[in-house]
Parts: C-alpha cells; sequence; structure tokens
C-alpha cells in the first residue's frame, strides 16, 4: 500500500510540474465556455453592433486566457525558480487562447452574425438547424432564401477556417516539439563526446 501511496505521489509531482498540468484544466473550462457562448449568445442583427460584439468575443477569452498561462509561466519562473524549456512553454501557453478561437470558428454562428449586414431579429430555423438573422422588413434584390444561403456561407467558410487554423497549429506542434527533442537528443551526445577528449 505504501508503494501504491508512493508512486501516485511521485506522478502528481512529476505531473504538476509539467506545462501540460496547467494548460490541461484551462483547456477544458474551454468546452462548457463556448456552450454557454452559444447558448446565450444572441446575435445583435445590426450591421454596426455585429462585428464590435463578436470581436469582443473572439478576443477577450483568448487574451484573459493568454494573460492566465504568461501569469503561471512568471510565477514558475521567478517564484519557484524552476529552468522551463521556453519554446515548448510558449508554444503550450497559447494553447488555450487557441482552442478558443478554434472552437468560435468551427461553430461558424459567430463569423455569420459578424458579417449579417442587415437587420433582423435572431431565430432558430428548423430547416436548416442553424441560427441567423431573419430579415424583419423586406430587402430591395435580396429575398429570405438568398440571405439563408448567404448565411450558410458565411459557416461553411467559418468552418473551413476553424480546421486550417487547428491543422496549422498541429503542425506547428509537431515540428516544435520535434525540433526540440532533437536538440535535447543532441546535447547528451554532445557532452559524452566532449569527456572522451578530455
Amino acid at each position: 500500500m505504501a508503494a501504491v501511496a508512493q508512486l501516485a505521489s511521485t506522478i502528481r509531482g512529476g505531473l504538476s510540474k509539467s506545462v501540460f498540468f496547467c494548460t490541461f484544466p484551462a483547456n477544458l473550462l474551454l468546452i462548457p465556455l463556448e456552450i454557454l457562448a452559444d447558448h446565450k449568445f444572441s446575435c445583435p442583427c445590426d450591421s454596426q453592433m455585429n462585428t464590435p460584439l463578436t470581436g469582443l468575443i473572439f478576443s477577450a477569452p483568448a487574451i484573459f486566457l493568454l494573460a492566465l498561462m504568461l501569469l503561471y509561466y512568471w510565477h514558475v519562473k521567478y517564484v519557484k525558480k524552476e529552468k522551463q524549456k521556453t519554446p515548448i512553454n510558449l508554444l503550450l501557453g497559447t494553447f488555450p487562447p487557441i482552442l478558443w478561437i478554434i472552437l468560435l470558428l468551427i461553430d461558424g454562428e459567430y463569423v455569420a452574425c459578424s458579417k449579417t449586414d442587415w437587420k433582423g431579429e435572431y431565430v432558430f430555423d428548423d430547416k436548416l438547424k442553424i441560427k441567423w438573422c431573419k430579415p424583419t422588413e423586406m430587402i430591395p434584390g435580396r429575398n429570405e432564401t438568398t440571405l439563408q444561403k448567404q448565411t450558410l456561407g458565411y459557416i461553411n467558410h467559418s468552418q473551413r477556417d476553424g480546421f486550417i487554423v487547428l491543422l496549422s497549429y498541429s503542425v506547428l506542434i509537431i515540428v516544435v516539439v520535434s525540433f526540440t527533442c532533437c536538440l535535447n537528443a543532441k546535447e547528451p551526445e554532445e557532452l559524452s563526446q566532449e569527456e572522451d577528449h578530455l
């Protein structure tokens, strides 16, 4: 029983020192935040308000999460005085804000709201299974079906962009981790070669 407790303590100690342990809870918080934002979000359907509101929804939580990650790194580096591998830590620190933006892009309705340029009422369309700004007055040269297709186009483009950002960020993580692993693998070899020459 003491061996199991010792093993658990060792694992917990190792995890608490890793950056992943710090970012994981923040990443888990993003999912309910996105669900809450989706249920409570109501596009104003006003061309002057749509873009500023969705801009704040994208940027404010992302900047807050980035600030929390920077505060954590500052605490670890200057208060705990632990040495950190900077490239990977900086990359992991950007993960929660980037994940927030990816979730909103994949949702699509936020971008569709920001691009809506007509006045209307934000409603759920049972047929299309989307929320959109249903026009409250006739728009010359544009009927309701055209505006629905336009909204669907905005959602599709947003989702495509979200998956492109996800793919790009994944490739970046793979490159940085691989590069860092290669550097760390070379360091012991170089040290052993230097010792051989002495």
